[in-house]
């Protein structure tokens, strides 16, 4: 993806990260007839047994993009965090407006799970995001038909990273005395997301007023 260099965010273990706790991505293959094909899913980050990360995921069997993943086919993992529109009355001179966000974008190739490793993403996908619940369930708490009968209508997938490219768009071309006035206008538009990029943005620049 196209990236100026004063918002490339190229810290490895920070982009990493970014997907973990971004995981909700797009995936993009291209179709038979060279027509892009997209699906919106959870893509976890893990690592393979040498220790090399890698993505898992799947589609459900009715998706044909599913299809279109295997024998090492490319594909790109679009991985989407907090974003927001910047005013130029935000500025204290002219300036067009724009808009602030974080990204990080995979090419890779993929491959099929087996059923076993299909069954152990899938509890471990579970466990991640039953975490944090009241009342969690696990596959575990599923009789051993329910489960056979779910997996059937799913396909899951690997995918290699072989490239990755992060755009941590912040304003980070601004001084301080406007910097800081993106922020505080951003925490007055009682928007959640611009709520979540001030934090982002006073994170990233310590130095400034918070």
């Amino acid at each position: 993806m196209y990236i100026p260099h004063a918002f490339q965010e190229t810290d490895r273990p920070t982009l990493l990260q970014f997907v973990r706790d971004n995981s909700f991505a797009l995936l993009v293959t291209t179709g038979y007839d060279g027509i892009p094909v997209a699906t919106h899913l959870p893509i976890e980050l893990l690592a393979d047994t040498d220790g090399q990360f890698q993505l898992v995921g799947h589609l459900a069997k009715a998706n044909p993009q599913w299809k279109l993943l295997g024998q090492n086919r490319p594909a790109l993992a679009v991985f989407s965090g907090p974003h927001s529109y910047i005013s130029s009355s935000w500025y204290d001179h002219v300036n067009v407006p724009t808009w602030n966000y974080l990204s990080v974008q995979i090419t890779g190739r993929t491959t099929m799970l087996t059923d076993g490793e299909t069954l152990d993403f899938l509890r471990q996908q579970v466990d991640r995001y039953e975490a944090h619940s009241a009342h969690p369930v696990s596959v575990e708490s599923m009789t051993v038909d329910y489960v056979r009968k779910q997996m059937s209508g799913v396909v899951a997938f690997r995918m290699t990273i072989d490239t990755m490219q992060g755009a941590a768009k912040l304003s980070q071309n601004r001084d301080d005395k406007n910097y800081q006035s993106i922020i505080a206008e951003l925490r007055q538009t009682g928007n959640a997301d611009a709520e979540k990029m001030a934090n982002v943005m006073a994170t990233r620049r310590p130095t400034i007023d918070k």
